[in-house]
């Protein structure tokens, strides 16, 4: 009686090519979702950083005139002066003296040109930048007399960013 001899395939049944397709497809398409979120971080960073250097040059610039500058040193909706009568470093009103102002609207338009109406939270000035609308505030006599506080947001006119980017300082009169 002679015996059967199983005999050895090569090469791989339909189900194995099917799998192997199928975690070569995961792995392609998880990579491509990283590289995505990598290219959308890197832009976000990218404003970030823009905007971060807008203000640092603005800041720059404030630092660089009189304390007296009209122009540029002035609370001119007056919502950052004599709103701390007891001097416990609190706005009695309850708008941090308005430095966190950030509409911009001189003659009633906004920095694109249209028009606004309720202009609410002026800021005491601004600019426009490449892209971004530059606005500062100024508190006078805050934290103490002779002292100006300026605050200056950055805001991506896009909306790429959620918030804008903020510095404050402090400028002495002496």
């Amino acid at each position: 009686m002679k015996m059967k001899t199983l005999q050895t395939e090569n090469g791989f049944t339909l189900i194995e090519a099917l799998v192997a397709m199928v975690v070569l497809s995961i792995g392609i398409f998880s990579l491509y979702s990283m590289q995505l979120s990598g290219i959308r971080g890197n832009s976000k960073a990218n404003t970030l950083t823009t905007a971060a250097t807008w203000n640092a040059d603005q800041v720059e610039q404030m630092i660089g005139v009189q304390y007296s500058d009209a122009t540029v040193m002035k609370d001119t909706d007056g919502d950052g002066t004599n709103h701390d009568h007891d001097l416990n470093g609190i706005d009695e009103r309850g708008d941090n003296f308005g430095l966190n102002d950030v509409q911009c609207c001189p003659n009633g338009k906004d920095p694109v040109g249209n028009v606004v109406t309720g202009c609410t939270k002026k800021a005491d000035g601004c600019a426009n930048q490449s892209g971004y609308s530059i606005l500062w505030n100024v508190a006078v006599g805050e934290p103490m007399p002779n002292l100006k506080t300026v605050r200056v947001h950055v805001l991506d006119r896009a909306n790429r960013l959620t918030k804008p980017v903020t510095f404050t300082y402090i400028k002495s009169q002496y």
